[in-house]
This record gives structure tokens, sequence and C-alpha cells, in this order.
């Protein structure tokens, strides 16, 4: 494995000037070396090349990859929507006719007028995915239950359309508690809207979706989002989830059977005054939701060995 990042950086870092300057730019810096790492791993010998949230390898590089004899098959992977400018960069854009497969949570990447038009040559679209170490039933400690519990909880980073919903629960009477980034603009604004200002990952994740009653999953639209990871996550959790409403996520987790959705605020409220009054209910489609994500080929293993297998099964060209 090559790192693309420097040794001890997290996610909450705050970029540096210049990495915003480069973000701008579509030109991101390559702080651990990974294009000169990744021809060195390259040449000691291996199958396939899986390239995951590393826009700052090069052409060059790949070029140099594939005049190895033999040229290993070089894949990519992207929960983000590829046709934004903001989720790529020029290194990646002069990349995809590189690429021997392309693995996509994107179904519309994968239309011939998406990523094929770019330079793809081979798209595979997947459902999202979830990790069973980490999302899975996590109960929390009797003296827990204040520190995660709620009656409606969303974790995610704050976007203008999340706030507006979740402000139309708590003026309508029900209480929401928020975990993520960028949310502090909310604190205060409404009694019912409990603003925790910091995200939760791993097994405080899970505790989050264990100890509340309703999970909501909201979809980013400037992403296109169909389907997210929290969409897969909050099931295998053993959650209760309340998802926006579209045909693609509706055909993985059955609605009213597996999951309950809602089409705009009036019907989030509705449904959450509805489910909240319905414990045995909740627990029933909760229970349904965690069997189809942990049986229906959903884990992270399940996607990688179709993605692997696929790879492999693409003969490599020369540049």
């Amino acid at each position: 494995m090559v790192a693309v990042n420097r040794k001890g950086s997290t996610y909450e870092d705050p970029p540096s000037l210049s990495d915003r300057i480069r973000y701008r730019l579509r030109r991101p810096a390559d702080p651990a070396a990974a294009n000169r790492r990744l021809v060195e791993a390259a040449r000691n010998g291996c199958d396939l090349i899986w390239i995951e949230n590393a826009t700052m390898i090069r052409p060059e590089t790949l070029q140099s990859v594939k005049r190895l004899t033999p040229p290993p098959s070089i894949a990519g992977y992207a929960e983000d929507d590829m046709m934004s400018r903001k989720h790529g960069s020029v290194w990646i854009d002069r990349s995809l006719p590189l690429f021997d497969l392309w693995v996509t949570t994107k179904s519309f990447n994968a239309e011939p007028h998406e990523m094929p038009a770019r330079g793809v040559r081979r798209v595979h679209f997947t459902n999202n995915s979830f990790d069973p170490h980490i999302h899975r039933p996590v109960e929390p400690a009797a003296n827990e239950t204040e520190d995660f519990g709620a009656e409606v909880s969303f974790v995610g980073t704050y976007e203008a359309a999340r706030a507006k919903s979740m402000l139309h629960l708590a003026e309508g009477g029900v209480s929401v508690r928020v975990w993520g980034n960028g949310w502090q603009r909310m604190a205060g604004r409404h009694a019912g809207l409990r603003i925790e200002g910091r995200p939760v990952y791993n097994d405080e994740y899970a505790k989050v979706v264990g100890a509340s009653k309703i999970n909501l999953a909201f979809l980013r639209k400037a992403n296109r989002d169909l389907q997210t990871t929290r969409s897969v996550e909050i099931p295998a959790c053993r959650g209760f989830m309340l998802h926006e409403r579209n045909p693609e996520v509706t055909a993985l987790f059955e609605e009213g059977v597996q999951a309950a959705y809602f089409g705009d605020d009036p019907e989030l409220l509705a449904g959450c005054r509805w489910w909240l009054a319905d414990d045995h209910g909740r627990q029933i489609i909760a229970e349904a939701g965690y069997q189809k994500a942990t049986s229906g080929g959903h884990s992270h293993h399940h996607l990688l060995r179709t993605a692997f297998q696929l790879a492999m099964s693409t003969i490599p060209t020369a540049p």
C-alpha cells in the first residue's frame, strides 16, 4: 500500500494556504511522494494497481507502470461524482484513458456521455458498501446513552438543504442531534436542534446509530447522490434508517420493510412523528435492514473482490 498523505496527518487537519491554492488550481501536491513510491512498488512486481482518492497521481506515473513487462492492470475507485471538477484534478483528467477499469458508486457516471466520454474505456458501477469491523451493532454502555443517544440523529457534513430540513423538524417539535463538521453556524438556532460541533467515527459512529431511535440519511445535492455510504452503514449497524427517497436506494432496501423514506420536509416531519410513536415497528425494520445489509453482498470485501476480478480480467494496453 502506498500512502498519499504525510505520516500522522488526519482528515480533520486544516489545509495550508498552499494546499488551498493548489485545490483551486486542481493541481494537488504529492506530500508523501506517492508517484515515485508507486512506480517503485510496481517495479517490485504486482498484478494490480488500485488507485483510490489519490488525485496527485500523474499520467507520467501510470505511463511508466504500463511500460513494465508484464504491465499490471490499473483500476480507479471513486465514491464522488467525478464529472464535478472539484473531485478530480488536472492529473486525473489526463490519466483517465490509462485506467483499465474505473469503479464508481455513482450509477450515472457509467452512462456513455459521462466517464466513458472522458476517455475511460471500462466503467463498473457498484453500490456503496460497509466495513463489518466498524459498521456493526454496538450497544452503548448505560453511562453512554446520554453521550450518544437521540430521538433523531444525523451524522454528516453541513449542507444548506440538510440544515433547512432539520430546522423544520425542530420547529415541528421533533428533537434532532447533529454530529459532523460545519454545523457551528446552526448552534443556537432552535432549542430542539442540538449541534455537537464535532464528527464521530468508528465505534462512536456505531454507538450513535445504535442509540438513536431514528437515523436520518440525507443525499448531497452537489454530488448528485442517489445513495451514500450512510445508506448501507446505518442498516449494517442495525439502526433504523429514514432516508431520502429515490428508485435506486429503494431497490437496495425495500420501503416500509427494510428502511423508511421521505420525499420532502413535510413527509420527513410526518415520518419522524409516526416512527417515534412505533417502537416495535422501528425494531422490526431495523432488524430487516440489518439482515439485508449483512447478507446481500454489501461489505467492502464483496465490493473489492468483484472489482479486483473485473480488473484482472482486463488486458492492460501499452500507452
